[in-house]
């Protein structure tokens, strides 16, 4: 570090006038104030580096009057300047250059410069989708990587990789690549219906398709269900040597059989790391695993849980819902005279234990939710380079937890939705939103969160007025689309929650003020926890009707919305515990 840079950075710390600091530089060069920005960030990566945590905020944020802060900065400067300047190698740890969002973020597994740019090369790719705080700070790890190649021996590759070419089906691969052998593809099924088919199919993958033409219209629903009979006619070739057309009822409760025993041991059909399509390690089951399980004190749980410890794949109501779905088509196919029977009529569902409580143990209480709001609030800095990101969480949060949406519906919502009702009262605000099923409802907006809507709104450089708004703009707009047009995926919404929920907790287990009860909900919850705190909340804290509720939160039957009813349990436990006092 030179004379210059010292002098500057003083004078910095000492409060001169940014005129003074300028005359310091040549004229016609870069500004007093972008050069000590940039100065100061890389002081911030060097004390980071060398493990003094303490002086990082020092440096990253805004400098203070106050003569012991003026100390602490240049005893802060004296202690970094005798320190050399660290040069990355592919084989560092993430945190040893960016800061604590960044870390958060990452996908599990992702912990040296060599697995970061990894993951930026399958951004480029296309093979994964960066979102959160990865995509706000894109930019700025690019550029390091750019800035440091000479010293990591390493240029990122930016360029995508193409489509897998078609392959014979002689192993698990995606049916978009797959070449089904004639024998297996279904023309000759011997399940195949004898009369005139209503449709236009010659073989099982025309059949599948042409039901699935009916969910076009939903894509959430599409891909849903166009998974599980992937995965059937990959089995009925792969395992059974059959078309799909020629499985019998005991094939089909092999199927069944199949996915109840699916374990994470089967590396032929089970991943632990989800991949595109087309790009490579692609398997039809992806196993993750739970999040109370993946960290824990001492840190992230192995990835891979080995053959020694496998776990089953699906849940009892994963595999009920594989057999419905599979059913519906192939009793369609039965009506367009494509197949003479449906096969898995008449194998029973999985009974299974089903906690009535299981909604409210997925959820905040009031006052955590309040704890949730403060801390993102706190993290949601101005004049910081996250800020486009933090402060999109602290809305996201508040939207979520507000209407009671789910992901789907919060990553779909746009502008264009908002709905206002006027009477002698007031503006009553509403979001029409489609459901499961393609099912509309209308959700109310709280005024609360208008008001709330409107202040983020100037934080996107948009119109505080809902009329001058542009209709397909999103309510979540994604941070890589620089116009604001691009809604934030369903994905991206999960991702984005899940670092903010793992950021808090570490947060709290590691602060000041540790709330390890708050920090073990954390480390649990989703983005669908939110609606589960949004139904409970109405429920339990402001007693709201539940037909009200069942509207808002759209479910089908009152019956699930009570699920969120615990009042009479808590009751019911307190007057007993009461009876115990003294005993």
């Amino acid at each position: 570090m030179d004379l210059g840079v010292l002098t500057l950075l003083r004078g910095w710390a000492r409060h001169l006038d940014w005129d003074e600091l300028d005359a310091q530089l040549p004229e016609g060069g870069e500004t007093a104030k972008k050069r000590i920005r940039r100065l100061r960030r890389r002081l911030a990566t060097k004390a980071r580096f060398y493990g003094k945590a303490e002086l990082v905020g020092l440096w990253l944020g805004e400098r203070e009057a106050s003569e012991a802060w003026q100390r602490r900065c240049l005893k802060a400067l004296d202690t970094l300047k005798g320190l050399p300047d660290p040069l990355p190698g592919l084989g560092d740890a993430v945190g040893q250059w960016f800061g604590g969002a960044i870390c958060a973020a990452l996908p599990r597994g992702t912990k040296t410069l060599a697995d970061l740019a990894g993951l930026l090369e399958a951004a480029f790719a296309g093979d994964v989708a960066l979102s959160g705080p990865l995509a706000a700070a894109q930019k700025t790890l690019v550029r390091f990587f750019d800035d440091n190649a000479l010293q990591l021996g390493h240029t990122l590759n930016r360029r995508p990789v193409p489509t897998a070419l078609p392959v014979p089906l002689k192993a698990v691969a995606p049916l978009e690549r797959a070449i089904v052998p004639t024998a297996l593809n279904g023309e000759h099924g011997s399940n195949r219906a004898a009369g005139p088919c209503r449709i236009d199919a010659s073989h099982d993958l025309d059949a599948i398709h042409s039901w699935l033409s009916l969910k076009d219209g939903n894509p959430r629903t599409y891909n849903a269900y166009k998974k599980e009979l992937e995965r059937l006619l990959l089995w009925a070739v792969l395992e059974r040597g059959k078309a799909l057309s020629s499985l019998n009822t005991d094939d089909c409760k092999a199927y069944i059989h199949f996915l109840k025993t699916l374990s994470t041991a089967n590396s032929q059909w089970v991943t632990l790391a989800p991949a595109v399509k087309g790009q490579g390690g692609w398997k039809p089951f992806t196993y993750r695993i739970p999040k109370d399980k993946d960290k824990g004190k001492d840190g992230p749980a192995d990835a891979n849980p080995g053959p020694e410890k496998p776990a089953l794949v699906l849940s009892p109501r994963s595999v009920n819902y594989a057999k419905t779905v599979i059913a519906s088509c192939l009793d369609w196919l039965v009506k367009q005279q494509y197949l003479k029977h449906n096969n898995f009529d008449g194998i029973a569902s999985i009974k299974f234990a089903q906690a009535k409580s299981q909604a409210n143990n997925r959820a905040f209480t009031h006052k955590q939710m309040q704890a949730v709001f403060a801390y993102a609030a706190a993290q949601a800095i101005p004049d910081a380079l996250e800020y486009p990101a933090t402060r999109r969480t602290l809305y996201l949060l508040r939207l979520a937890f507000s209407t009671g949406l789910r992901i789907h519906e919060l990553a779909a919502a746009s502008f264009g939705d908002i709905e206002c009702l006027e009477d002698d009262q007031g503006e009553h605000y509403f979001l029409r939103v489609v459901g499961k099923n393609s099912k509309e409802r209308k959700t109310s907006l709280p005024n609360a969160f208008i008001d709330e809507l409107k202040a983020y709104l100037g934080v996107r450089g948009m119109p505080a007025h809902l009329d001058f708004l542009p209709q397909q703009a999103p309510l979540v707009p994604s941070l890589r689309d620089k116009t604001g047009r691009k809604h934030l995926s369903p994905a991206g919404i999960h991702k984005v929650l899940a670092a903010f929920f793992d950021q808090m907790a570490t947060g709290l287990e590691t602060g000041g003020t540790a709330d390890p009860r708050l920090a073990a909900k954390l480390r649990k919850a989703s983005a669908h926890w939110l609606r589960h705190s949004y139904g409970s909340y109405l429920a339990n804290d402001r007693q709201v009707p539940l037909a009200y509720i069942r509207d808002e939160l759209g479910h089908a039957n009152i019956s699930t919305t009570s699920l969120y009813l615990d009042t009479d349990a808590k009751q019911r436990q307190k007057v007993v515990s009461d009876a115990f006092t003294g005993v």
